[in-house]
């Protein structure tokens, strides 16, 4: 008999993983072996500290630690690291399945506080690119604070620079001075951190009318920009959630038509309904990479993680221009069965 339990915050700052307690004994009396059972089940699994225990079994302390040691050495107590870039591939490949995606990663969850989430997505991301750093040589960010942490965060390496090997912001700046939508910023502290050659969009996201989104893309610096857009072979993204906070223009580019077409998400400013469906309008006025050039990128990385962006991330997938999501563990079982349910419903 084998049982598997999640580990609590007391036992979370011992032992970074799960601990898996099991009666298949090695030889010894039986009465010793259930003593040591239930000492194990109470200091791990309830909690109780050694002395508690101590008095319970009206032994010493000293004891209890002796036999908690002891039980570890029998293979009583298994523990497991499990460290958070053990992907849980039955996760992914269901993701992988339901969504045609190349690839991703989830990362264990062992805390239902969504700040620490979003730290420990940040930090498994930035290994996970280190990862495959050597295959990336044109990268594409987008914004939103999910990128802008993820730039602020990535270690720098230490390596010359490359001027084959460049980066790009695929959005206009946002009219705010919020930093995580300074698209031009972003790219260049990133730049100086992986030493990729930077190129700048200097243009606004958000242009006035379509005449001044023309006058952008006549000059020489918008179409070198055009010319990496179309040959990026990754893309950096974030997935926002409908209604955006800041608001992305969306009174002025879509009316009331996000809200009639049953809006859920934004990536790269294209809104998109539950099906993936783009929703397009005539005064959608966006700086911007086409579409058409996301689709060709081999790579289309969303980082993003919440219970409250299922509904964004579903559409986000349903979209096909995703083609690697790197999410939390919680996210992942939320998303799969809130897409199961969706199917069930039209089947």
């Amino acid at each position: 008999m084998k049982k598997m339990f999640y580990f609590t915050q007391r036992t979370l700052n011992r032992v970074q993983g799960f601990f898996s307690i099991t009666m298949d004994l090695v030889p010894m009396k039986k009465e010793d072996a259930l003593r040591i059972v239930e000492i194990c089940r109470l200091y791990y699994e309830k909690e109780l500290t050694q002395a508690q225990i101590a008095k319970t079994f009206d032994i010493s302390r000293p004891a209890v630690s002796k036999l908690l040691a002891e039980a570890r050495h029998r293979g009583i107590v298994q523990i497991e690291i499990k460290s958070p870039l053990d992907s849980d591939e039955d996760l992914l490949n269901q993701l992988i399945r339901f969504f045609n995606l190349k690839g991703g990663l989830i990362i264990p969850s062992a805390t239902n506080d969504e700040e620490i989430i979003r730290s420990m997505i940040i930090s498994q991301t930035i290994l996970y690119l280190e990862k495959i750093f050597s295959d990336i040589n044109r990268l594409g960010i987008g914004w939103g604070r999910t990128i802008g942490d993820l730039i602020e965060e990535f270690k720098i390496r230490i390596s010359n620079e490359d001027e084959s090997r460049s980066v790009c912001p695929v959005i206009g700046s946002a009219p705010n001075a919020i930093q995580w939508l300074q698209t031009n910023e972003l790219t260049r502290i990133f730049a100086e951190k992986i030493n990729f050659t930077p190129y700048y969009l200097h243009a606004p996201a958000f242009p006035f009318s379509e005449n001044d989104k023309q006058l952008f893309m006549n000059t020489i610096e918008y179409q070198k920009i055009s010319e990496l857009w179309a040959n990026l072979d990754t893309i950096l993204l974030g997935a926002g959630t409908y209604p955006t906070v800041p608001d992305q223009a969306t009174a002025v580019r879509f009316g009331t038509r996000l809200k009639e077409k049953k809006a859920v998400g934004v990536l790269a400013t294209y809104y998109y309904d539950i099906n993936g469906s783009i929703i397009e309008s005539p005064n959608d006025i966006v700086v911007r990479i086409p579409l058409e050039y996301i689709e060709k990128a081999r790579r289309v990385m969303v980082v993003s993680g919440s219970p409250k962006k299922i509904r964004s991330l579903r559409g986000a997938l349903m979209t096909g221009l995703v083609t690697h999501l790197i999410t939390d563990e919680t996210t992942a079982r939320e998303l799969i069965k809130f897409h199961e349910e969706i199917r069930e419903i039209r089947s």
